[in-house]
């Protein structure tokens, strides 16, 4: 089988467009905790306090609600033009965030720079199946994941590193020739014909999904910290995200081209994966937030060297997300690798669950690196199942569907477990002691062992289904082939 039957454009072709999309994930993903460090410097420049958390909100509420409108109308339309909308969002976000007088200001950019990241992860993923055949796809995603993980991890010291160095404002313009190069590739990589087909848009459908995932995730994210979880405020966002979303589901049952269409969730491979991503990314993002918080609070670190200890998380989930890629390309099936997941991910939970004041950071290192190895296990081989499991015209919209339940699971998964941290700290909850801090945190990695034994029973529902060789052919070519043909 020669390489222009396993990649229709060429491999160097192919390889020059996978680097454009690695550009496009590495923005999006870096920039949803670069911030972090930074902010007690752009605090006291801008002053507004009060808007601490919207820094980090407002990005991932943009990135968020965003995800499925950009799947479906990607599936319609074709990648390239909403890539380079992503990617141009984005940049003047960017822009808009580093030039920032206020903390209004620095706000709405950082929404625009979500406006734009909720299309570069998901349509990166769903192009590589464009151009890549279900059965090479597993290493090629192993190489995403590993973006992914490692900007998620890198950007708090990459933050740091930049406000001591240079200025804050330098997170943000430390994107624009990365997007320049992004944007180029992708132009001159994605060669697209017009089409003339018909389509109904269901504008409805994105309005009810768009302000019902944003009432929700509001919810989440205000409650416990703006607002208690029992107050007008945060019940009333949980009943209009539930008004809208229930609106939703009965509009798309009747719409022509839904944009989330409901007949995925009759394919097991699918609603399986959504469980287990949804869980997944809550197990992955307490660890992130919550392990630095235990090593600097009850073990005495500092800031840097609490950072540090996701280091080794990361190397964790890019080393099983390349050996799991291989595998997987290699042998054809996925299921065997899902499962060895889960239970790694336990292991990884309960040895953090037993941790406490005179643990040393090298048990700590031990515990995350075995998570990170769950997580990694997992991570792309979920998508490598779905995207083998639909049509080819489902493809944008099922995988970033996917990407849509982990980043709501992440912030559901720290909204949650911050409420419980909070609840048993209660008035102590500043300047606690080690013992204290540590044992309200321990609920939250038992509650985590929970969350990997639902990966676990979501993943032995992920029925084997072979991978294919070769691209089906479909009446409709994806745009990126279209030269190719």
């Amino acid at each position: 089988m020669n390489d222009r039957t396993v990649y229709p454009l060429g491999k160097r072709r192919t390889l020059i467009v996978f680097f454009g999309l690695m550009l496009g994930m590495l923005l999006a993903a870096l920039d949803q905790t670069i911030v972090s460090t930074a902010l007690p410097r752009i605090v006291r420049d801008l002053g507004g306090f009060q808007h601490y958390s919207w820094v980090f909100s407002a990005y991932m509420l943009g990135a968020t609600v965003t995800v499925p409108l950009y799947g479906k109308l990607s599936d319609i339309y074709g990648r390239r033009p909403f890539f380079l909308l992503g990617i141009a969002l984005f940049s003047t976000g960017s822009i808009i965030s580093g030039l920032a007088t206020s903390m209004e200001m620095l706000i709405a950019g950082r929404a625009i720079q979500g406006l734009g990241a909720g299309g570069l992860i998901p349509l990166a993923i769903a192009a590589i199946g464009d151009i890549i055949p279900p059965r090479r796809r597993g290493k090629w995603q192993g190489f995403l994941g590993a973006v992914f993980a490692a900007s998620s991890v890198l950007g708090p010291a990459t933050g740091g590193w930049l406000t001591d160095n240079a200025s804050w404002r330098w997170c943000f313009f430390v994107n624009l020739p990365l997007a320049a190069l992004a944007l180029a590739v992708v132009w001159f990589g994605f060669v697209r014909r017009p089409r003339r087909e018909e389509h109904s848009i269901d504008y409805l459908g994105a309005l009810l999904l768009t302000g019902g995932a944003a009432a929700g995730l509001l919810g989440a994210v205000w409650g416990g910290t703006e607002y208690p979880w029992g107050s007008a405020v945060i019940l009333g966002l949980f009943a209009v995200a539930a008004v809208l979303l229930g609106s939703f589901v009965f509009q798309e049952r009747r719409a022509k081209e839904p944009i989330l269409p409901l007949d995925l969730f009759r394919e097991r491979t699918f609603s399986a994966a959504a469980v287990a991503v949804f869980a997944l990314g809550a197990a992955m993002f307490v660890t992130i937030i919550y392990v630095p918080l235990f090593v600097q609070g009850v073990l005495g670190e500092s800031a840097s060297g609490s950072g540090a200890v996701l280091t080794p998380l990361m190397l964790g989930i890019i080393t099983t997300s390349i050996v799991a890629g291989q595998l997987v390309s290699r042998t054809g099936r996925y299921r065997p690798v899902l499962l060895v997941g889960p239970p790694l991910l336990a292991v990884g939970f309960f040895l953090l669950a037993r941790l406490g004041v005179d643990s040393s950071q090298l048990e700590v290192t031990r515990d995350v690196v075995i998570v990170g190895l769950g997580v990694g296990l997992m991570m792309q081989t979920l998508t490598v199942a779905v995207q083998n499991s639909v049509s080819r015209g489902a493809l944008g919209v099922a995988t970033a569907s996917t990407q849509f339940f982990r980043t709501v699971g992440a912030m559901a998964g720290v909204s949650a477990m911050g409420a419980i941290v909070t609840s048993r700290l209660g008035a102590n909850a500043v300047g606690a002691s080690p013992a204290a801090l540590s044992a309200a945190l321990h609920p939250v990695f038992v509650i985590a062992i929970g969350l990997a034994a639902v990966v676990l029973v979501a993943v032995l529902f992920v029925p084997h289904i072979d991978l294919k060789h070769t691209l089906e052919e479909t009446a409709r070519r994806p745009e990126i082939l279209e030269e190719a043909a």
